[in-house]
């Protein structure tokens, strides 16, 4: 089993998380893949040995063989929902693609209208 967390960071210049896809203990990352089957139940690699702009913290296998990695996960501010900037983690049991919360653009913000003659500006008016 691995366990995905994403760690949201501002950053509109840098690369999107495009693709994951996980195999075993095997993880491609926008193409780039990372086998961490060697890694042994209870040890950790760190984010000096995972030497990749994808990780946001270190690789932890935990004594029950789950594999846990944090992925930076860069969004521009226009098109950021909530579901981006506060993402839930994923937990894949099955060989596959993840879903990543990226695809889903912002809705365009609402601009309130103002309408004529209501409120006290209608009171005043009719006042005179």
């Amino acid at each position: 089993m691995v366990k995905i967390k994403f760690s949201p960071v501002y950053a509109p210049d840098w690369k999107r998380l495009e693709s994951i896809n996980v195999d075993g203990y095997t993880i491609t990352i926008n193409g780039s893949t990372f086998d961490f089957s060697p890694l042994r139940p209870g040890y950790e690699l760190s984010l000096e040995a995972l030497d990749s702009p994808l990780f946001a913290d270190k690789a932890v296998m935990s004594v029950d063989g789950t594999l846990s990695v944090t992925l930076l996960m860069p969004y521009d501010e226009a098109t950021a929902t909530d579901a981006i900037r506060f993402p839930e983690p994923v937990t894949v049991t099955t060989a596959g693609p993840v879903d990543i919360p990226t695809d889903h653009p912002a809705q365009p913000p609402v601009t309130p209208t103002v309408e004529d003659n209501h409120g006290l500006l209608a009171e005043q008016e009719n006042l005179h």
